[in-house]
């Protein structure tokens, strides 16, 4: 439950072809200096079991990784205590702060039926985390996770588990959104589940056909991003081109990112072909 619970949060948080640059989630990047190539992995968190699969090009770059890195690392073992201290709000402030009495009861409701779970119990719970309790009722279905399903091929071949940010630094951008805003993000979302379904379906259909610049524009247009692409995502990416030039330094890297960092001029994919790499993409 918990496993699944952090997977979920990641959900908010969604190079150049010979082609095209606005198509493809998995590419090579080698070039400027380094010894042996890496590869960079677009991945969308959740999705349905029966439409799930990992691509044998993908499976195959990662065997040869001396590192899978995702967004954090979800096998470090101080993760659990760390998410733990930081499921609820630091100053105590409660949910029933920035709503009404009307739309708290909404909620309640919503959760009570949807997942069995009180909210009076969880009313200075962090909106990110209420928010992923919703997530899996936009797919209706036994759910899997990309980062979990890379994790256990890392695993068994050996292959050592990283992060580019911590918790508390993911946790930090978050934090730039007045609460205020947060809670109200999360009350649209369980007023209007329906058309929160038919998004993450067109999100799905972005993702299978791999075109990532659909991807972001899809994801910076959900509530929770919108008027914040520049510090939940642009911001990271920033951050992350410089740990993962130092990564690539010491060995082949598969990095695991949600596809929603790739496209776009503050992408990934162009911030790594500003550096000096080449980025070549790899046809699933």
């Amino acid at each position: 439950m918990l496993k699944r619970f952090i997977l979920c949060i990641y959900f908010f948080l969604v190079a150049v072809s010979a082609f095209s640059q606005d198509e493809g989630v998995f590419w090579k990047i080698s070039g400027k200096d380094l010894e042996t190539s890496s590869y960079l992995f677009g991945t969308i968190h959740i999705m349905c079991e029966d439409d799930f699969q990992i691509s044998q090009q993908v499976s195959k770059r990662l065997g040869i990784a001396d590192a899978l890195v995702m967004e954090v690392d979800l096998d470090d073992p101080a993760l659990y205590g760390n998410m733990m201290e930081n499921m609820y709000n630091e100053d105590g402030q409660k949910i029933t702060d920035f709503l009404s009495e009307t739309e708290y009861e909404k909620i309640r409701n919503f959760l009570k039926e949807r997942t069995g779970m009180d909210m009076d119990q969880m009313q200075r719970m962090r909106p990110m985390i209420l928010m992923s309790l919703i997530y899996p009722n936009l797919l209706e279905c036994e759910t899997m996770a990309f980062e979990s399903e890379l994790m256990k091929l890392a695993k068994a071949e050996n292959i050592s588990v990283l992060g580019l940010e911590s918790v508390d630094e993911q946790l930090a951008f978050f934090e730039q959104i007045p609460l205020k805003e947060q809670y109200r993000s999360f009350f649209n979302y369980t007023e209007n589940l329906e058309q929160g379904k038919e998004e993450f379906r067109k999100l799905l259909s972005s993702y299978r056909e791999e075109d990532i610049a659909q991807l972001l524009e899809l994801v910076t247009e959900s509530p929770e991003y919108m008027d914040y692409k520049e510090v939940l995502v642009d911001k990271r990416n920033e951050n992350w081109i410089k740990t993962m030039g130092a990564m690539m330094q010491k060995g082949t890297m598969f990095f695991a990112v949600g596809a929603g960092h790739l496209a776009g001029e503050k992408g990934l994919i162009r911030l790594l072909k500003k550096e000096g790499y080449l980025l070549e993409r790899v046809y699933l």
